[in-house]
């Protein structure tokens, strides 16, 4: 049975023709617009900075334009069979507004959202980009539904970089992802996971685990610093720094690094055993500048 189906059977045949109206809107509005997909990225980053500890990145998905009465943005939660739905409007005036419409909505997604997907939490929010008008239509969901409708403000920018630097939240998800606050790294890290985003067909669920996955593989130099599993200094790494003096080497957010008289190198893909040919070139290095030099040359080549 479809969803389609679903509605007819138990909500009728003219709330079928409305779900597939609605349908055909969205799918008219591929991605929806800038507001809609930088929310969603937002969401993926929310999702990803808070599973670094035990990396639980597939038990979130974030989908957009499925066949719903709430149908701009899908984000689930697998564990605890949470579905999440976001009607995204961008704007102040009436467009954002909370009407009958959307409240009627909300309460066929719930049904369909229990019934049909089996989910055992239901949510639809109205997003909005003004907060004097999220702050508005709180005050108009009536008091028996707040348990399952919300309203909520997400700020549009033109650019990511702004977008970045105005909303705090998603700023801080970055910087646990990229373990670091430079804003370049944040805003490009932003950006290939905008890419992964929306160079796919996002109808079809793919989990963040999926999407950051992508980020990460096509991100050169990897930048995704937080992702990266604790690690150790490699013992040969460790022994050949210490037999030059001043030479030392350190793991900071899962990159290796070695430092000598204030250069700094990070050494990403640092081995824990070396190859032949690598512990020719490495290890037969008589001085510290050619070592660093060396060591320059195999992170360069690691990237490719």
């Amino acid at each position: 049975m479809t969803v389609a189906d679903f509605v007819e059977s138990n909500l009728g045949t003219d709330l079928r023709k409305k779900l597939e109206r609605i349908g055909t809107g969205g799918a008219s509005n591929q991605k929806g617009s800038k507001y809609e997909s930088f929310f969603a990225v937002a969401k993926i980053c929310s999702a990803v900075a808070s599973s670094l500890k035990n990396s639980s990145f597939d038990n979130y998905s974030v989908s957009t334009q499925e066949l719903a009465f709430v149908d701009d943005i899908c984000y689930q939660v697998h564990d605890l069979k949470e579905k999440n739905n976001y009607q995204a409007k961008n704007s102040s005036g009436s467009p954002s507004s909370w009407t009958k419409d959307i409240e009627e909505r909300c309460a066929y997604q719930k049904d369909i959202d229990l019934n049909y997907h089996g989910a055992k939490v239901s949510k639809s929010v109205l997003l909005v980009s003004s907060r004097s008008k999220c702050q508005r239509n709180i005050k108009k969901i009536p008091v028996s539904m707040r348990t399952f409708c919300y309203c909520e403000y997400f700020p549009y920018l033109e650019s990511s970089v702004e977008l970045i630097l105005a909303h705090q939240p998603l700023r801080k998800d970055l910087e646990a992802i990229c373990a670091e606050s430079n804003l370049q790294t944040l805003d490009t890290a932003f950006k290939i996971i905008h890419s992964s985003w929306a160079t796919h067909n996002s109808s079809e669920k793919r989990t963040v685990g999926d999407i950051v996955g992508e980020a990460k593989r096509i991100s050169r130099p990897n930048i995704f610093h937080g992702l990266i599993p604790v690690r150790q200094v490699p013992n040969w790494l460790m022994e050949k720094c210490a037999s030059f003096n001043g030479c030392g080497a350190r793991v900071q957010s899962g990159i290796v690094y070695v430092r000598y008289n204030g250069l700094e190198i990070s050494v990403p893909n640092a081995p824990e055993d070396l190859t032949p040919e690598l512990e020719r070139n490495l290890l037969d290095a008589k001085k510290v500048d050619a070592f660093m030099q060396l060591l320059t040359n195999f992170t360069k080549q690691s990237f490719i």
